[in-house]
């Protein structure tokens, strides 16, 4: 991977973790990855396998993953796209799916969709032939309508992705614990421009904390037909701190 993009101070990131029945997915995969039962898993999310013990009816089924990372700014070549107010941070996200390489059955997960809130990550990806687009999201405080003066109740995450609207409420509960844990995702691309891309986002974060919240989802494509008919929609724990990078090439 001969391009990377250096990521600095981490402002927040989660995911919302699904199960998904990829028959019913209209979407197209690779066709060297299989998508992987959440049965067949060794290290599956604790959440995930509470679900399919209780509800095996569920354990055919793939676990997915969206997830969104809030980031101080991005190192792109010789120009840093970045934000100083908070609620308008540069974010990058992810929506990928459980999958195994079909010839030797190593793990490779899928990415179904990546996305940014920034146009100048998208044309930046455009140069590259990263397949990176941009969608409409905001960040805003939840006020307390019964007392103005009082703290925010919490922060309202809000994007489209195609015809789908996911809202997050969300809050951070308890205290942030040290964290040494990685967060890697993988996966392969086909570029218009360059042929078959690798590509690897590794961040370092240096706290976590739990999350508590509401999810709302409007739509009635795949994307939202998927999150709806999971089983389970468990988002967090939140991670903070630290950075990494995005690395993509031949």
């Amino acid at each position: 991977m001969n391009r990377v993009w250096r990521i600095e101070q981490l402002r927040t990131g989660f995911c919302l973790q699904l199960l998904i029945d990829p028959a019913r997915l209209d979407l197209k995969l690779p066709r060297e990855a299989r998508p992987l039962r959440a049965d067949a898993i060794n290290n599956l999310d604790p959440v995930l396998r509470t679900v399919i013990s209780n509800q095996p009816e569920f354990a055919g089924w793939s676990p997915s993953s969206v997830c969104l990372y809030y980031i101080g700014s991005v190192d792109v070549g010789s120009s840093r796209v970045s934000e100083r107010d908070p609620k308008k941070a540069p974010m990058i996200g992810i929506w990928s799916l459980a999958a195994a390489d079909v010839e030797g059955g190593a793990r490779k997960d899928v990415v179904l969709r990546l996305f940014t809130n920034t146009g100048r990550l998208e044309r930046a990806g455009q140069v590259n032939g990263l397949d990176l687009r941009e969608i409409r999201g905001s960040v805003r405080d939840i006020p307390n309508e019964e007392d103005h003066n009082a703290p925010p109740l919490g922060i309202r995450y809000q994007f489209k992705l195609g015809k789908t609207t996911v809202i997050w409420d969300g809050s951070l509960v308890s205290d942030s614990t040290r964290t040494s844990a990685t967060v890697s995702n993988e996966w392969r691309a086909d570029s218009q421009r360059r042929g078959r891309l690798t590509a690897r986002l590794v961040l370092t974060p240096e706290w976590t904390k739990p999350m508590i919240g509401s999810l709302r989802v409007e739509g009635k494509d795949a994307f939202a037909e998927a999150i709806k008919a999971s089983p389970i929609r468990f988002v967090g724990p939140a991670v903070m701190g630290g950075g990494g990078e995005l690395a993509f090439g031949r």
